[in-house]
C-alpha cells in the first residue's frame, strides 16, 4: 500500500512538473541535461528528446556561458539558489531571454534548472531604454543611470554622464533665475515637479524638455533618489520661436509697407503745389517767347527762372528729407553719443549759448549716425523756433536741454525747451505729416513727422510730448538698448 501511495504520488509531482509554465529541469555540474519538462519545448523550439542530448550551455549565447559556467563551478560553495538572465539561441535561430534559477540537489550531483522566457520583457525594456529619454540621479543630483535615449538627446556617452552632476546639463543663461529652487522645492517635499527646462548638449546646443520629476522612494518611504522623465520640445520651441519672429517682420512689414504709402502720398502731396508752380511760370516764359512780338527783356526772365530755380531746390529738399525715412539702412555700428549731438547741433539753427547738454562722458550709443543725427536736429530746430516765436517770455531767460540717460533696457533721451505750451488740442497732431502752426507753408510740417518715422520704423523706439510746469516742453524720446 505505501509503495502504491509513493508511486501515486510521484505520478502527481510528476504531472505538475509537466504542466507547469516554466520550464523545470534537471542538470549536471557541466550542464548536460539529464531531465527536461514538457514547457521546454515551447520555450527552446527542441524536442525533450533533443535537449537530452544536449547541454545547456551549448545553445547559450556566447557571452553568457562562462556567466554560466562560473555559477555551476562554485554552486557547492553557494548552496542556495542562484539567479542570472541570459540568451539563447532556439532551434530556429530566434534570441529568445530567458531569467534562470539553479539549485545543487540534496545528493550534491545533479542541479535543478527553472527556465522563464523574459523576451517580452527584455524588448520592452530595449525599447523603453531607446526611446523613452530618461535619468535617474541621487539625492545630490549625481546621474546613477542614464537611458540610451537620453544620451542621444544631450550627446554624451552613459559613462560621461554617470557619476557627474545633473547641472552639467542646465542652462542658467535662458531658464528663469530661481527655477532650481523651484524644482528641488517640489521634489524634496515628495511631490512631482512638471515643466519646461531648457538644457545644453556636449557641444554647448541648447534643447527644450517637458519634464517630469519625482521622488524615487525606499520601502520606508524615505527618499532616495530622483527620477525625470521628458520629452524634447526643442522643434515645437524653435517653430514658436520662428512663429513669434514671422509675425514680428509681418508686422514691421505691414508697418513699413503703410508708411511708404503714406510717404508717398504725402511726397506727391508736397511736390503739387512747386512743380505747378514750376509749370506755370514756364508756360508763362515760353509763351512770351512764341507768341510775344517783341524779344523777352532780361529783367524779366531772370526773376521766373530763378523763381523755377528755388521750387526745384525746394523739390530736392523734400526729397532728401524723405530718404531719412525711405531708404534701407546697414547694420546699426556703435558711436559716441556726444560726438553725434555735436554735429546735429551744428546744423541746426539752435543758438549754442542757450543750449545745455546733460551727457555721461564717453556716452557710447548703437544707432545709425544720419538717422540718430536728424532727430536732434529737428528736434532742436522746432525747440528752437518755438522759442524765437513766443515773445511772451522775452523777460525769461530762455533754455534748450538735451538730457540723455542709459539704462541696461533703453536709452532715454529728453530734449525740452521753454519756448511755451502745446495747445492739448494739437499735441497728438503735431507728428503726423503736413501739420504746421507756422504761417508759411512750403516744406513745413514734415521735420516732426520724420522724427516719428524714423524712430518707430527705424529705431524701434518711440517719441511723446509733454507739457511741463514754467512753459517747458519735452519732447521723450525712448530707444531700446537691445537689438
Amino acid at each position: 500500500m505505501s509503495s502504491y501511495v509513493a508511486d501515486k504520488n510521484n505520478q502527481v509531482l510528476k504531472e505538475i512538473i509537466n504542466n507547469s509554465w516554466s520550464g523545470i529541469g534537471i542538470i549536471d555540474k557541466q550542464s548536460k541535461f539529464v531531465y527536461v519538462n514538457l514547457a521546454f519545448t515551447p520555450i527552446l523550439g527542441y524536442q525533450n528528446t533533443e535537449l537530452l542530448n544536449m547541454s545547456f550551455i551549448d545553445i547559450l549565447l556566447p557571452e553568457y556561458k562562462l556567466k554560466l559556467q562560473t555559477l555551476l563551478n562554485d554552486i557547492d560553495e553557494n548552496n542556495y539558489i542562484n539567479n542570472l538572465d541570459v540568451a539563447c539561441k532556439r532551434k530556429d535561430n530566434e534570441i529568445v531571454y530567458l531569467s534562470i534559477s539553479i539549485k545543487l540537489m540534496e545528493n550534491k550531483k545533479a542541479i535543478v534548472i527553472n527556465i522563464s522566457d523574459i523576451t517580452q520583457n527584455i524588448s520592452d525594456r530595449e525599447t523603453y531604454n531607446k526611446y523613452v529619454i530618461q535619468a535617474h540621479v541621487d539625492t545630490n543630483g549625481i546621474f546613477k543611470e542614464v537611458s540610451d535615449a537620453f544620451c542621444g538627446l544631450t550627446l554624451y556617452h552613459q559613462d560621461e554622464l554617470v557619476g557627474n552632476s545633473y547641472e552639467m546639463l542646465f542652462y542658467d543663461d535662458i531658464n528663469q533665475s530661481n527655477l532650481k529652487l523651484l524644482i528641488w522645492d517640489a521634489i524634496s517635499n515628495k511631490s512631482q515637479y512638471n515643466g519646461i527646462i531648457s538644457s545644453k548638449n556636449k557641444h554647448g546646443d541648447i534643447f527644450w524638455v517637458d519634464i517630469i520629476i519625482k521622488p524615487i522612494k525606499n520601502k520606508y518611504g524615505d527618499i532616495t533618489g530622483y527620477s525625470a522623465v521628458m520629452f524634447d520640445i526643442t522643434t515645437k520651441v524653435n517653430l514658436q520661436q520662428n512663429k513669434v519672429v514671422l509675425e514680428e517682420v509681418i508686422v514691421n512689414n505691414k508697418a513699413k509697407l503703410e508708411i511708404m504709402t503714406d510717404t508717398l502720398r504725402t511726397v506727391a502731396h508736397e511736390w503739387r503745389q512747386p512743380l505747378n508752380v514750376i509749370s506755370l511760370e514756364a508756360q508763362n516764359l515760353l509763351f512770351s517767347y512764341n507768341f510775344s512780338d517783341e524779344y523777352v527783356e532780361k529783367n524779366e526772365a531772370v526773376p521766373i527762372l530763378e523763381s523755377m530755380q528755388k521750387n526745384i531746390e525746394d523739390l530736392s529738399s523734400i526729397i532728401s528729407k524723405f530718404q531719412l525715412i525711405t531708404e534701407v539702412q546697414g547694420s546699426k555700428k556703435e558711436f559716441e553719443l556726444n560726438m553725434l549731438i555735436n554735429r546735429a547741433v551744428d546744423q541746426s539753427i539752435v543758438k549754442k549759448d542757450i543750449l545745455t547738454i546733460k551727457t555721461e562722458d564717453n556716452m557710447k550709443v548703437l544707432s545709425y549716425e544720419d538717422k540718430l543725427i536728424a532727430i536732434f536736429k529737428h528736434i532742436l530746430d522746432n525747440a528752437q523756433e518755438a522759442i524765437d516765436k513766443n515773445t511772451d517770455n522775452d523777460n525769461i531767460s530762455k533754455n534748450i536741454t538735451i538730457d540723455i540717460k542709459n539704462n541696461d533696457e533703453s536709452l532715454n533721451i529728453d530734449i525740452s525747451n521753454n519756448g511755451g505750451y502745446i495747445d492739448e488740442d494739437i499735441k497728438e497732431k503735431i507728428f503726423t505729416p503736413y501739420f504746421s502752426t507756422k504761417d508759411t507753408r512750403n516744406g513745413v510740417g514734415l521735420s516732426l513727422y520724420i522724427v516719428k518715422m524714423i524712430i518707430e520704423l527705424h529705431l524701434h523706439g518711440k517719441v511723446e510730448v509733454i507739457n511741463k510746469d514754467n512753459n517747458i516742453v519735452v519732447f521723450k524720446i525712448i530707444l531700446p538698448n537691445k537689438e
